[in-house]
């Protein structure tokens, strides 16, 4: 029955179903901060900072936010770049790239936040200091492509800092994993079905 529930989701995840799940979630910050926060245990704000700091950033340096959301990931960002710098982000939802920028607004920094899809980065080679991406590559339909363009965009040197999740490794929270994966892709809209 759980194998059926994750493929019914499976089946129903598409480009369309995808923009208007993301634009659902921009409209509603507060729940998507609150799912987030019950994803990660009540550990969001840590894991991010990890995140950030494994980028090993100093102020000058350029930095790119993939699959940006709402713009969680800015003041963190912005604290490690200093108020010089840019911060460029790109999401693939109209609606989270209007939440992004209104984000960036509030910053002493200059963020750029452009709707793109991740797969074909509209950036030159070799422009950014770091790159990172925080729960936004387990809901990319082309992984290895995302990850490709990261690594094109990066200069000789720069860092990469991806946050996301797996399913669970072990028994007895492994034989949940069905239900969670389908519920995360209708949940999120996009994403590959994470192996097991």
């Amino acid at each position: 029955m759980i194998d059926a529930v994750r493929q019914w989701a499976f089946d129903r995840r598409d480009h369309a179903h995808s923009q208007h799940v993301y634009d659902w979630w921009s409209r509603h910050d507060r729940v998507y901060a609150a799912f987030v926060t019950a994803f990660l245990f009540g550990r969001t704000g840590e894991f991010r900072d990890r995140t950030v700091d494994a980028l090993s950033l100093d102020h000058g340096d350029t930095v790119l936010d993939v699959g940006c959301g709402p713009g969680p990931n800015f003041d963190r960002l912005a604290e490690a770049v200093g108020p010089t710098e840019t911060i460029v982000s790109v999401d693939a939802s109209h609606g989270m790239v209007k939440r992004a920028r209104e984000r960036g607004e509030q910053l002493n920094c200059e963020v750029e936040v452009l709707r793109a899809d991740a797969r074909r980065l509209p950036l030159a080679n070799n422009r950014f200091d770091g790159v990172c991406a925080t729960l936004s590559l387990s809901v990319m339909g082309d992984v290895e492509a995302v990850v490709s363009e990261m690594s094109d965009v990066l200069r000789p040197g720069g860092r990469t800092a991806v946050l996301d999740a797996r399913s669970f490794q072990t028994a007895p929270l492994r034989w949940l994993n069905p239900f969670i994966e389908g519920a995360s892709a209708y949940i999120t809209g996009s994403g590959e079905k994470v192996t097991r």
